[in-house]
């Protein structure tokens, strides 16, 4: 399944959706008495010193400074050593400040002071993967599941956020453990989504289309179910079923891009580039300000050989997201196809300018002013010296070398790059032809006769 897909259905739908964490907080006070730091101050002063303590503590959270949270739930837990609150509290502060460790040690305490409420263990799965420790993830979820396996809340915000961090598997899981009622519509979108994430398409496609063909729900919400049925038909290579509810999803919710964009994709696929433009003509028509719509059709408008209006569609996408590198490989596309190669040429210095190590800039650059004319080749060789130091075992490389040799004369250094580039990709024809024919230059007749034979078994068995 291509990137368009699901992942951009779980980015859209999670930030549909309302933040549940607040529901699902720790009680706001549990004080028990403890030997502590505040001894000789009795108990009112201190609930009144906590209280100021903790109103500190959220004020620099909401302030973005939690080390000053920190020192506050610290003074905190010394006042009230057992309350729950005040671990917590120090948990996600310590969080916010990636202090990780820290703040793994500070939740669990909070979790044992307060073991009726999965907040703690909600948190610890996050600090957890910040941590990188899987497997203590993975302990967390197996004790939710066993402490909480009836809070929906809990396991519904966990799915969500590790399916945000590409842990689809056990995102799913946790989908599965909300146990999420019939009517729960955006608990099977949820679930619909996972499963076509870890290519369970069929179920996708069955959860999906409960809320599609739910007619009392809002035509959004069954545009975006309509979509992830038509992803999972795609990546069932259905494409008919495929483009009949990609099409629904469009005509249910036109202001989604992601349901345009996935339609075209298919298109793309098959490419049949037209209906891909129009498709996504009628996706500006409602998201005019889209870069995503219109890098997609300007790309497909140079594939369809309407390169005037597809470069102008480019640019206007570079004018506000100069960085777009596939904007400019298309514009450069645009260049060679039209025989512009001074438009090809000034596209790759742009791409260039703006990212220097961009995967064989040097050999794109060297290609496009090869078909200059007149050529200069020994700026084409300077070129492919820059793209020979980036990836010294690139064939390609050695074999425009030996191109750029040949049409300077330079026959001994040809043959010594075209060399090399076959013992880089011996099954290559055309590096075989281009040392026949420099062989023959040097007069190396047999030499220049086995390439020639070389090529000749390579084509044949190619063919067959």
């Amino acid at each position: 399944m291509n990137l368009i897909g699901a992942r951009r259905f779980i980015a859209a739908f999670v930030r549909s959706r309302t933040p549940v964490l607040a529901a699902l907080g720790i009680c706001a006070c549990t004080y028990i008495e403890a030997t502590d730091c505040g001894s000789g101050v009795g108990l009112q002063d201190r609930i009144a010193q906590f209280k100021q303590l903790d109103g500190k503590a959220e004020a620099a959270m909401g302030r973005h400074q939690p080390e000053e949270a920190v020192a506050a739930y610290k003074q905190a837990v010394c006042l009230f050593p057992n309350s729950a609150r005040a671990y917590y509290g120090l948990g996600m502060a310590e969080a916010a400040a990636r202090h990780f460790v820290d703040a793994r040690d500070a939740l669990r305490t909070a979790d044992r002071l307060q073991p009726t409420t999965a907040m703690p263990l909600v948190m610890q799965v996050r600090v957890n993967y910040s941590l990188g420790d899987l497997e203590s993830l993975k302990s967390n979820l197996r004790e939710l599941a066993s402490r909480f396996p009836k809070d929906t809340d809990a396991h519904t915000v966990l799915a969500r956020f590790l399916a945000e961090h590409n842990l689809f598997v056990l995102a799913l899981a946790e989908a599965l453990r909300s146990g999420s009622s019939a009517d729960d519509w955006n608990a099977k979108i949820q679930l619909s989504v996972l499963e076509n994430t870890v290519g369970a398409y069929a179920d996708a496609i069955r959860n999906a289309l409960a809320v599609e063909r739910n007619y009392a729900l809002p035509e959004a919400v069954r545009g975006t179910a309509a979509g992830i049925v038509g992803l999972s038909y795609e990546s069932l290579r259905q494409g008919d079923q495929a483009r009949k509810y990609l099409s629904e999803a469009i005509q249910l919710d036109p202001s989604q891009e992601n349901s345009y964009l996935a339609l075209a994709d298919l298109f793309e696929q098959e490419q049949n580039y037209s209906d891909a433009v129009t498709v996504l003509e009628q996706g500006r028509r409602h998201l005019p300000d889209s870069n995503a719509l219109l890098l997609a059709l300007g790309t497909n408008m140079v594939r369809t050989e309407n390169y005037e209006q597809g470069v102008k569609i480019l640019r206007q996408v570079l004018q506000t997201a100069p960085d777009t590198s596939e904007a400019y490989i298309s514009i450069a596309d645009a260049g060679r196809k039209a025989a512009n190669p001074a438009e090809e040429i000034e596209a790759l210095r742009e791409l260039e300018r703006q990212h220097s190590d961009y995967p064989m800039i040097h050999v794109l650059l060297a290609r496009a002013m090869s078909n200059q004319r007149p050529a200069e080749y020994t700026k084409i060789l300077e070129e492919l010296a820059l793209a020979a130091t980036a990836a010294p075992n690139d064939p390609e490389v050695y074999l425009l070398q030996g191109k750029a040799y040949v049409a300077l004369g330079r026959y001994e250094q040809a043959a010594s790059v075209l060399e090399r580039s076959i013992g880089l990709r011996p099954t290559e024809p055309s590096a075989y032809y281009q040392l026949a024919r420099v062989y023959q230059r040097l007069g190396k007749t047999d030499l220049a006769r086995q390439q020639f034979e070389r090529v000749k078994y390579l084509e044949q068995n190619a063919a067959k």
